[in-house]
């Protein structure tokens, strides 16, 4: 056989591991020229990414609550809007004015007062309102729109059978002092 070959060829001893080990962990702990800096820089990361996914989710979950107690809020004062009895118009009006922005109290005033209030008197109308189904369509810190699909029993002149009518309504809703408030009601 060729030298060069059996030189390649042959198995040497293996050499003490153990010893070559402990070197390495005392270089590591007495060597001050290893930088430890970038272990340190992907905790430092890793704990900024932790606390802004925190931040991200909670801020998430905060507008989601938001938008579904504005979606309750707005359901249930949609439901008493639409629901009247004639006798009671002017007082169940005085209520209302609570549970609106001051943009659509201006308008909504008056159509009741002036032009639905008298109609429904003369009709001698009964409504029930009921939301049968409701979702967020879109929602900010203050403003919330709602899609609002409502049943309206109407009672007309003494009828006992009521006649019923689906409805389906664009309500939008703003944050005001701390209380959802209708700012506006479009049928759809």
């Amino acid at each position: 056989m060729n030298t060069k070959i059996e030189e390649r060829l042959t198995v040497r001893p293996a050499k003490d591991r153990s010893a070559a080990k402990d070197r390495s962990t005392d270089d590591a702990e007495t060597n001050p020229q290893r930088p430890r800096w970038p272990l340190l820089a992907v905790a430092a990361v890793l704990v900024i990414a932790a606390a802004a996914m925190y931040v991200v989710n909670h801020r998430h979950d905060s507008l989601a609550d938001s938008a579904d107690d504005a979606r309750t809020t707005g359901v249930a004062h949609v439901e008493e809007l639409l629901s009247y009895d004639y006798r009671d118009i002017e007082h169940e009006l005085e209520i209302e004015r609570d549970w609106l922005t001051k943009g659509f109290m201006e308008s909504y005033t008056p159509l009741i007062s002036d032009t639905f209030g008298p109609e429904a008197e003369k009709a001698k109308l009964i409504t029930e309102a009921n939301a049968v189904a409701s979702g967020v369509e879109s929602s900010s810190r203050d403003h919330v729109e709602l899609l609002v699909f409502v049943n309206v029993a109407v009672q007309q002149g003494g009828s006992k059978t009521p006649q019923i009518t689906g409805s389906r309504l664009h309500v939008d809703l703003d944050e005001v002092d701390g209380d959802w408030l209708i700012s506006a009601i479009d049928p759809i």
